[in-house]
């Protein structure tokens, strides 16, 4: 038969239980065994550093000015190419802001493995084609699936995004970007899992009184593979001297190939005399065999000298600077 306790022992249990309480409470775990917990997302576990993703936005926005440039070239009008924002997010995601249909393009990345994803908004892709087949540009108004001749249209401007790409990533790596698939579904290319983190890339684009958004998709294991050529290039930008504006334009234009001549400049002849030489006259000139030729670097005279020949080849040898 179960024990009935009396009030006294009642209240008794009651006390110990209240100081037992109040003694954990005034104790905190302070000793070698105290552990702090933090969250973990595996969904997130391919999340990319804040360094690498402030590259990546640099890399894009000169993206961004260059492709403005080669699509106006390309399409003969005024196009305005801004990034908008860049963030990680799961490549379902990625997938169902796009809107439906839309122009999907699947572009591989030699020597890179996998695929990233370039999106271009209809509201963009159908003033496009009208431009490219000579027209103001007239926007679609009703939804409908691009056609397999505009598709094929389009992917000029698809390889033209692609080149542009190669270029702002130079300084990564060297890229062999091709087309590996295109189409009006997204949902069709599965570049990576519905799970995978991808970096998420939007510009907008303004063509004349159009406006839209240019998505890329790039898989963030893509990108972590390539972390140690960030550092080298941050550690690389970091050690630069910043110099002039001048000098950073001359460092750009140091490897750009110039075509020299030399010219005999003070000898002239009539248009009628011009039109009666035929193979085998001589033309007298003006000069003396001793006068001054002169170097010309883009037509334009730099330097005085003479013609000579040196190691079995005609050479342009230079005795002072041109003066006018």
């Amino acid at each position: 038969m179960d024990k009935i306790l009396s009030q006294e022992e009642v209240n008794a249990l009651f006390s110990a239980m209240s100081s037992e309480e109040l003694s954990l409470k005034a104790q905190p775990d302070t000793g070698a065994g105290a552990r702090k917990i933090a969250s973990y997302d595996f969904h997130r576990a391919d999340r990319i550093s804040q360094d690498q993703m402030r590259s990546i936005h640099l890399l894009h926005e000169y993206f961004g000015r260059s492709f403005a440039s080669s699509l106006s070239a390309y399409l003969r009008a005024f196009v305005d190419v801004s990034l908008d924002s860049l963030e990680q997010v799961p490549y379902s995601a990625f997938i169902k802001a796009l809107p439906d249909p839309t122009l999907f393009a699947s572009i591989g990345m030699r020597p890179l493995e996998g695929n990233i994803a370039l999106e271009l908004n209809p509201s963009l892709v159908f003033p496009m084609i009208d431009m490219i087949l000579g027209g103001s540009g007239h926007a679609v108004e009703e939804k409908r699936n691009l056609t397999d001749i505009e598709l094929n249209i389009v992917e000029g401007v698809i390889k033209l995004a692609m080149r542009d790409l190669c270029v702002a990533w130079q300084p990564i790596i060297e890229l062999d970007l091709f087309l590996d698939g295109k189409g009006a579904k997204a949902q069709m290319f599965q570049i990576v899992s519905p799970a995978e983190t991808v970096i998420a890339v939007h510009l907008q684009l303004k063509i004349g009184e159009n406006s839209g958004m240019m998505n890329l998709g790039i898989p963030s294991r893509m990108l972590k593979s390539l972390s140690a050529n960030f550092d080298q290039q941050w550690s690389a930008h970091r050690q630069k001297p910043s110099g002039s504006k001048a000098d950073r334009v001359l460092e750009l234009i140091k490897p750009v190939p110039v075509s020299l001549s030399g010219e005999i400049r003070r000898s002239k002849v009539t248009l009628d005399d011009l039109l009666k030489v035929a193979a085998g006259d001589v033309i007298e000139l003006s000069e003396c065999i001793n006068d001054p030729v002169y170097l010309c670097v883009g037509g334009i005279a730099k330097f005085e000298g003479k013609i000579i020949q040196r190691r079995g080849k005609k050479a342009f040898e230079i005795t002072a600077t041109y003066s006018g």
